[in-house]
């Protein structure tokens, strides 16, 4: 199964340029004076751009932090197209999540902004309600997805999507507390134990 797709082209490398921009200024705003203190205004200014442009690319300024997420809903989203009957889903999910926390990994500039949304995610209620929002419409497009190329009935689909969306999610979260615990947090070592846990609490 491959998820190759052609090359962005330049107005595509452009938007994501700008998300990218917008999310690194939202992200150190929210970060040194908090989510409330902080306005869309300050935002696009800090971004560079007009206040206009900054509603065109995202309708909230919680929503801004998370335009840097992208690409990876789009990798996502052709992992789950290239599918067909008969193939594990759940497997498949395993596979994408195994080798994005892994570039994460290995990408420490990456790595460190993927941490620092999901500590905003855990601790600002606002930038909560926002990224549960953005994952709800996330996976109304991933199960039209993947019904799309597997014949799956809406609630096989949704049913394995929101399983491993919840691992997932235990993952990113018990990753940022052990962060600011203080003690070493390999991603990855978090993942796996998170998928044992996972399985125990379904299984037994």
């Amino acid at each position: 199964m491959s998820t190759e797709h052609a090359p962005p082209s330049l107005r595509e490398r452009r938007r994501r340029q700008t998300e990218a921009e917008i999310s690194a200024a939202a992200l150190d705003l929210f970060e040194r004076q908090g989510v409330a203190a902080t306005t869309a205004e300050d935002i696009a200014r800090a971004a560079g751009i007009s206040t206009r442009t900054f509603f065109r690319f995202c309708a909230t300024k919680e929503q801004a932090v998370m335009l840097g997420d992208g690409e990876l809903e789009d990798d996502l989203l052709a992992v789950l197209g290239a599918l067909t009957d008969g193939d594990d889903a759940y497997a498949a999910l395993e596979r994408y999540w195994g080798d994005t926390l892994a570039r994460l990994d290995r990408d420490p500039s990456s790595g460190a902004r993927f941490l620092r949304v999901r500590r905003l995610v855990l601790h600002e209620p606002t930038v909560l309600a926002t990224s549960l929002r953005l994952d709800a419409e996330r996976t109304d497009r991933r199960v039209a997805t993947l019904v799309a190329s597997t014949g799956r009935t809406p609630l096989r689909a949704r049913a394995a999507l929101e399983a491993f969306a919840a691992m997932v999610r235990l993952t990113l979260e018990e990753w940022v507390r052990t962060v600011e615990s203080g003690a070493p947090a390999d991603l990855l070592e978090v993942y796996a134990e998170c998928r044992r846990a996972f399985r125990e609490a379904v299984t037994r």
